[in-house]
């Protein structure tokens, strides 16, 4: 099993299950009508028709798709287990469909110690619904300064390293982050962003200028992600940029991918960037500040785009959760960050597939398929003998978010009180439903 993946989720069962009559999608195996699953042994073990098991799930109506992962989230465990739990964020995000999920370092302690990521591997292994994986610290504190020991926090179970939360301010001290890593055998997970240009709190444009509060410009991360994607292409490392939310920035990761040999780089950006704007910091309400910052309209389809045509290869939500006290705050002074796991998929097909601007297809390759190659594993994909990941989702559902709905500890989602379209139903790790809003669709014979 991956680096930092728990143990605890069942491989095994004692029955046959079948999900049967689903209209399962999965672009990485070519899959895309109705059909049955068979699950055996905690995987996939016959897709096609008429299956026959000793137990079977009616899934008439539904569409079946690999299990999302989500490459970016904070569970804020270990230090603020008042704002979330390994238990209560690995249930959010299989309510969400994530059956994987990296958790990102800037904890308190932030994990830069092999101590510290052997300790939050046995969490996981008894506390996670889902399969999670810890990303640890690319340097010491987070502070851009001395090194980790990567190697070592490798071998203690983490299964990458990440500056997320503060970013590398120095090309030098990334550099080497990035011949360490690449030797150490672990991919990079980048927060890319100038804080020398990073100084406000919210996009600097026309919304903030309107409601009087400090801005940063989209060069902050324009910058930085330049300088990250020359130097991944100078080092060979396996890099991923994260949160992309400007049109250039996505821009450049197109240009390095197309054009520059040597450089393994892949890319992601939120749910938010790709449906909310920076219209809304005009209402002064903390509960959208977020870094990187919302974006213009113009920054949303230029991201949206790169989404649709490749160039971005991975949504991940950057799950954030704060205690209300920090969110309850004028936007200058509030925690920036949102709730994602949970309406992730919704808000996704409701504004982008249902709106006509990505297929359902490119939608789940984004969730499922990319993401679940990029962690390894088997993961996204629904073929035999691959790990029985799977989500289960009623398309045709509404359901308006309410916060007290949600299983996260927090409850700072942005999409709270809209109605979206589409609703995760199941979600099965290993072979069993860890997530059940099925009812009564079980019967004891297939």
């Amino acid at each position: 099993m991956t680096h930092g993946a728990p143990t605890n989720i069942p491989t095994h069962g004692p029955d046959d299950l079948v999900v049967r009559g689903a209209h399962v999608l999965d672009p990485a195996s070519g899959l895309d009508g109705v059909m049955d699953v068979r699950v055996s042994g905690g995987r996939v073990a016959e897709v096609g028709e008429g299956l026959r098991g000793t137990r079977s799930l009616d899934a008439d109506g539904l569409h079946l798709f690999p299990g999302f992962t989500d490459v970016h989230a904070h569970w804020r465990t270990p230090g603020r287990e008042d704002e979330e739990t390994v238990e209560t964020g690995s249930a959010a995000a299989a309510a969400g469909g994530f059956t994987g999920v990296v958790m990102m370092p800037n904890t308190d302690p932030v994990i830069d110690r092999p101590v510290v990521v052997s300790g939050l591997v046995r969490r996981v292994e008894g506390e996670s619904r889902v399969r999670a994986y810890v990303s640890a610290a690319l340097h010491e504190g987070l502070k851009g300064e001395r090194l980790t020991e990567m190697r070592l926090m490798r071998e203690a179970g983490a299964f990458c390293v990440s500056d997320d939360g503060l970013g590398t301010q120095s090309a030098g001290v990334l550099r080497n982050a990035m011949l360490y890593a690449k030797d150490a055998g672990m991919p990079v997970i980048l927060h890319c962003e100038d804080h020398t240009l990073a100084t406000g709190v919210v996009h600097e444009g026309v919304a903030a200028a309107l409601a009087g509060l400090p801005g940063s410009p989209g060069s902050a991360e324009d910058v930085a992600t330049a300088t990250a994607l020359v130097l991944a292409a100078e080092t060979g490392a396996r890099v991923h940029v994260t949160h992309v939310s400007t049109a250039l920035s996505a821009a450049l990761v197109g240009f390095f991918k197309g054009n520059v040999p040597g450089a393994d780089v892949t890319a992601d950006t939120t749910p938010h960037h790709l449906t909310l704007t920076d219209e809304l910091v005009r209402t002064l309400e903390g509960m959208y500040r977020v870094n990187p910052p919302l974006r213009p309209e113009g920054d949303r389809l230029g991201v949206g785009g790169a989404l649709r045509d490749g160039i971005l290869d991975f949504v991940a939500t950057d799950h954030a959760p704060h205690a209300s006290e920090e969110k309850d705050l004028p936007l200058e002074e509030a925690a920036p960050g949102f709730l994602g796991h949970e309406t992730a998929f919704s808000a996704l097909y409701t504004e982008l597939v249902l709106g006509g601007h990505l297929s359902l297809e490119r939608l789940v390759g984004a969730m499922a398929s990319a993401p679940g190659a990029w962690v390894g594993d088997g993961a996204g994909r629904i073929a035999e003998g691959a790990p029985a990941d799977l989500a289960l989702v009623d398309l045709s559902e509404e359901w308006t978010v309410r916060g007290e709905g949600l299983l996260s500890r927090s409850g700072n989602s942005p999409y709270i009180g809209r109605s979206l379209k589409g609703r995760i139903v199941g979600t099965m790790v290993g072979g069993e439903l860890v997530q059940d809003r099925t009812g009564a669709r079980f019967g004891s014979r297939a």
